[in-house]
């Protein structure tokens, strides 16, 4: 028999389990209501969500001004007024005791940049001084501030708008992120900090009044903590008070001048060669690589080159050359220009193609646009550098000089302008010299020996008979003179004939440069090319010399009443070739 005590226990055990039953059946209400509670959570979370979003934006200036503020942020030994203190010695340190010998305003932002040549009387140079207005530390706060903000919202493109727009874009955008960001700062403040904005946007940094100096030919940096030096037509090399202190600025700015010119500069490839978007030559180096520092070299492109006025002026040739000049190359005459590095071959050949008449179809061929002429039926070729490094290797995409000619050629123009010939293109220009072709250039060569010596041997290896296409070869010298730089043409050659007998070029020269002691020219009456001139069109000696002093008249008139632009002087030059009665009438007019 079961006892009744056996069946309590489990009887027990069941109501304990029946109740727990009964627990858990209790239980899903109450997890319902979390989920309640939950979900009403989900319904307010948008509400915290929408204040989050208003204040994102807060929070993210928040973080910048942070970054900016640890960035431009002085170290506790730092004393802003001391900063600003050195900053002014500085300035002070460039002038004392110091003649001031030329100087100029307005560059920059609303004209707050100027720069001054002066000249140490102890040390007996010169010295280019770039002032620029000082900010303190609260102004290159809030400069750095507009930087960050702008490049982060800068959504505008301005690739086709002209300096005029894109000043007008970049100065609107800024006084709109001032606004914006509740930025306080004073107009006079605000200018200082626009000035050096656009010089970071818009110019070239440190050295965009260099860039914007009509008188400065090159522009030179050769490394960290070295002086920038400029070449000034006047002064020619001086030091200047500019220099890149920081290695990472110098690389970046490097790196910048390299993009501006389409091109890349890396560790593999640390050189690079271009043209900047005015046409200006540019040369640098990658710091490390193959010189110690980063390194660049600006040769400017003139955009108003000097003119046969401007010549005559600078006494680089006489008056008396240029009509020479004018009337040959309008009747057909070849010239090549020779020289020495910087004695003005460029100048002459762009100064003197303004005498070519502008019903001619003029090629232009070089390395990098140097040539600027005022006619409209002108193609101006430059080569282009591909992906390979030697002629073996060449492909398509690399159109050097030698090119460039075969194409003008085929282009049928009356004169073909080559910048400078240093290799197997001589032999094609040579070539168009003898087809009929006027053809211009330049070669590094001081004087008839070195000329002849430089075109026989390689790599131009031209045959000498190939010279006697050539009309006139003029030599170009840097000479001193009263201890100050100048530029003159020391030679003007004409090629006569070949000796067959003894192999020499036999040469007459009409014009040539006395010396130092009597700094004129000398006209010796004697040119195979104004004789060649005066029979083809059945001139006596007398309407040869007419023409030359109607000439002169006209080049004296131009420099009376200061016409010297390329576009006036090419403009009259024109007028002249198209009806020379109406120009003398003019001449007249003005006396």
């Amino acid at each position: 028999m079961i006892k009744v005590k056996f069946n309590k226990k489990p009887n027990g055990e069941n109501e304990k389990k029946k109740e727990k039953i009964k627990i858990k059946k209790k239980i899903p209400p109450k997890n319902n209501k979390k989920i309640e509670e939950k979900k009403e959570k989900v319904d307010k979370t948008p509400k915290k969500t929408d204040k989050k979003a208003d204040n994102s934006h807060k929070d993210k200036i928040d973080k910048i001004d942070k970054i900016i503020q640890e960035k431009t942020s002085l170290k506790k030994d730092e004393n802003p007024k001391k900063e600003e203190k050195i900053e002014e010695k500085e300035k002070i340190k460039i002038d004392p005791n110091k003649k001031i010998v030329s100087e100029k305003t307005g560059f920059g932002y609303k004209g707050l940049g100027s720069r001054k040549i002066l000249f140490d009387d102890d040390t007996k140079q010169y010295l280019y001084c770039v002032y620029e207005p000082v900010l303190d530390l609260k102004d290159k706060l809030i400069k750095n501030k507009l930087i960050h903000y702008f490049r982060i919202r800068a959504e505008v493109d301005i690739f086709e708008f002209d300096m005029f727009q894109k000043h007008k874009q970049l100065e609107d955008s800024l006084n709109d992120l001032i606004k914006e960001n509740n930025i306080i700062v004073s107009p006079q403040s605000k200018d200082k900090i626009f000035y050096y904005i656009f010089q970071e946007f818009l110019g070239y940094g440190k050295i965009d009044i260099m860039m914007n100096d009509d008188e400065i030919e090159d522009i030179s940096c050769d490394g960290q903590d070295i002086p920038i030096f400029i070449y000034h037509k006047t002064y020619e090399n001086i030091k200047s008070n500019v220099k890149y202190t920081d290695k990472e600025e110098l690389d970046s700015f490097v790196i910048k001048l390299s993009q501006l010119c389409g091109k890349q500069i890396s560790v593999y490839e640390p050189v690079v060669d271009g043209k900047l978007e005015d046409g200006s030559r540019l040369q640098t180096t990658l710091g490390k690589t193959i010189t110690k520092y980063s390194t660049f070299t600006i040769r400017r492109f003139r955009k108003d080159p000097l003119t046969p006025v401007d010549l005559i002026e600078n006494n680089t040739m006489s008056i008396e050359m240029a009509a020479y000049f004018w009337l040959a190359i309008e009747k057909g005459a070849s010239i090549l220009f020779c020289g020495g590095t910087a004695s003005g071959k460029t100048t002459m050949l762009n100064a003197l193609s303004l005498f070519l008449p502008n019903t001619f179809k003029i090629v232009s061929v070089e390395d990098t646009r140097e040539i600027n002429l005022p006619h409209e039926n002108w193609i101006a070729g430059t080569t282009r550098t591909g992906f390979t490094t030697t002629d073996k290797n060449k492909s398509g995409k690399d159109i050097d000089m030698f090119d460039l000619i075969r194409v003008a050629l085929r282009q049928r123009p009356r004169a073909i302008i080559v910048g400078e010939v240093r290799g197997k293109e001589t032999y094609s220009l040579f070539q168009a010299m003898t087809t009929g072709h006027l053809s211009y250039s330049t070669v590094h060569a001081s004087d008839m020996h070195s000329l002849i010596q430089r075109l026989e041997s390689p790599p131009i290896n031209l045959p000498r008979a190939l010279l006697t296409a050539l009309d006139i070869i003029v030599f170009l010298n840097n000479l001193t003179i009263k201890g100050k730089p100048v530029r003159r043409i020391t030679n003007v050659t004409e090629i006569i004939k070949l000796d067959p007998e003894t192999n020499r070029l036999v040469t007459i020269s009409p014009f040539y440069w006395i010396s130092e002691l009597n700094d004129t020219f000398r006209d010796t009456k004697g040119s195979k090319i104004l004789k060649k001139i005066r029979l083809e069109n059945m001139w006596d000696e007398d309407s040869l010399n007419k023409e030359l002093n109607n000439r002169i008249k006209v080049l004296e008139m131009m420099m009376k009443n200061k016409k010297r632009s390329y576009l006036e002087v090419g403009k009259i030059i024109t007028e002249y070739n198209n009806n020379p009665k109406k120009v003398l009438k003019m001449v007249e007019d003005s006396k």
